[in-house]
């Protein structure tokens, strides 16, 4: 679910696993000048900035589908529409390196786990790129000011290199999970607030 992903994060063990902060140089590769949110021929993309004394600069190569392939606009209105775009976000911010690009649909305890899980594989050198093959909700439950919303999910993913934009260097793998999504208010809408996954399978 965020993983066929050996998703440490997933189990929330990730921010205790991360060693030095990286701050995060996305490159589009083959671009060498100009904005790259334009559509012209760019350079790097804005820096995100996730670290402070002691951070490690890792430059991030990601090709310019990757970056342009945007998950729409975030729906908060159920805590199951809130829980797909998550899942969607989430995959994307996996994808480029960039955990705050998904903060709409999450708590900020969450985001926590999410730039956890990329700085780990920023340790290694890699990304990773997952997909949603399939997923069925259950049924949700109220427990005080949060909702708790269980899910069975399918995914495929592979992890990329940072150096070489677009290169796999493990998989494609593919994972099955039992989620349990704690989804709380926030504003006008729903965000997610953690995750408890469980792998029905090898996830690597």
């Amino acid at each position: 679910m965020t993983t066929g992903l050996g998703n440490l994060r997933r189990y929330g063990r990730l921010v205790a696993l991360c060693g030095a902060t990286c701050v995060v140089l996305l490159t589009l590769a083959g671009c060498a000048s100009g904005n790259p949110a334009s559509g012209t021929s760019g350079g790097s993309a804005d820096a995100t900035a996730t670290g402070g004394h002691g951070a490690v600069a890792v430059d991030v190569q990601v090709t310019r589908e990757a970056v342009a392939n945007k998950p729409a606009a975030s729906v908060l209105k159920t805590p199951e529409a809130a829980v797909r775009s998550y899942l969607d976000w989430t995959s994307y911010a996996y994808r480029i390196g960039q955990a705050q690009v998904a903060s709409a649909t999450m708590s900020p305890e969450e985001q926590v786990r999410v730039d956890g899980y990329i700085q780990l594989n920023l340790q290694k050198s890699r990304l990773i790129d997952q997909t949603l093959s399939s997923i069925k909700f259950g049924k949700a439950s109220t427990e005080g000011t949060h909702t708790l919303l269980p899910a069975v999910e399918k995914w495929t993913y592979r992890y990329v290199s940072v150096a070489t934009a677009g290169q796999t260097v493990e998989g494609p793998y593919s994972a099955g999970y039992d989620t349990t999504y704690t989804v709380v208010r926030s504003g006008g809408g729903w965000v997610v607030d953690s995750v408890n996954a469980k792998a029905t399978g090898e996830v690597k």
